[in-house]
């Protein structure tokens, strides 16, 4: 299988279903901006050629809105990624374990610039949102806590504030794959968790969500930015995703890590 269908497979293989979440936005100062409910459907064809996605938010003052989006694999699925029909700019990068991102495939100056980290676990998902605005400040970060069970969630909180800190210490140990943006897939090596980033902001979700990541970014200087889940107290997903100092995503790393006492 070559490198797209395999990124298509993986795709179609690990979100194909209905992921009831909680929405939630917040400011560079970790205020919550808005939180809403919703409800992101995937269905395909019996091959599993052509997707539609379908996403319904519900807000706390009544109004509904739905947005809707087709992903055909002989036009959506490319070398270096899914194809966003929304956004040119965007490529989704699918891991076989149902770990994956949305990335601005370069920073440009002058426009906005995002990501979307997946993480997955058992009936349980969530997504992690990172923006600057078009000066390269950090605009706002959004977390996306989903169950495929449905809602609510027997995991989730209904927590929305952020912590003032998480305890991330310890001997974290585990492996770290690292995908390209051909797509390649490189062998697991082993890693510990490095999580004091120079030059980094953090920020302290609810359900065991952090986030670190620049402040500001800009083209001239490579950046990385980081996500983890503290699934239990002692196993935690992280991924990192990475640009250049031309701007250009780089590498999307997964990385699973238990804690050794």
């Amino acid at each position: 299988m070559d490198l797209k269908e395999q990124n298509w497979k993986n795709f179609t293989a690990n979100h194909l279903r209905d992921w009831h979440g909680i929405w939630t936005r917040y400011s560079p100062e970790r205020e919550v901006t808005e939180s809403f409910q919703s409800l992101r459907s995937f269905r395909s064809n019996p091959e599993e050629t052509e997707i539609v996605q379908t996403n319904r938010y519900a807000y706390a003052d009544g109004r509904r809105l739905e947005q809707r989006w087709e992903f055909n694999q002989l036009s959506n699925s490319l070398p270096d990624g899914l194809f966003h029909p929304q956004n040119e700019s965007m490529k989704g990068v699918f891991f076989e374990s149902g770990h994956a991102a949305w990335v601005s495939t370069k920073l440009k100056t002058g426009s906005y610039f995002g990501v979307e980290l997946f993480f997955r676990y058992n009936e349980l998902k969530h997504s992690v949102g990172i923006v600057y605005d078009e000066r390269g400040s950090l605009s706002r970060t959004a977390n996306i806590r989903e169950d495929a069970t449905g809602f609510p969630s027997q995991y989730w909180s209904s927590e929305l504030n952020q912590l003032p800190e998480r305890n991330l210490s310890g001997n974290w140990q585990g492996t770290a794959v690292t995908m390209t943006p051909d797509l390649k897939i490189s062998a697991p090596i082993a890693t510990q968790l490095h999580w004091d980033w120079e030059g980094h902001e953090t920020f302290f979700l609810p359900d065991g969500v952090s986030i670190s990541c620049p402040g500001k970014v800009s083209v001239g200087t490579s950046f990385t930015m980081v996500v983890n889940w503290l699934v239990t107290a002692s196993e935690m997903q992280q991924l990192l995703v990475k640009y250049d100092e031309s701007g250009d995503f780089s590498a999307l790393t997964l990385e699973l890590l238990h804690l050794l006492h």
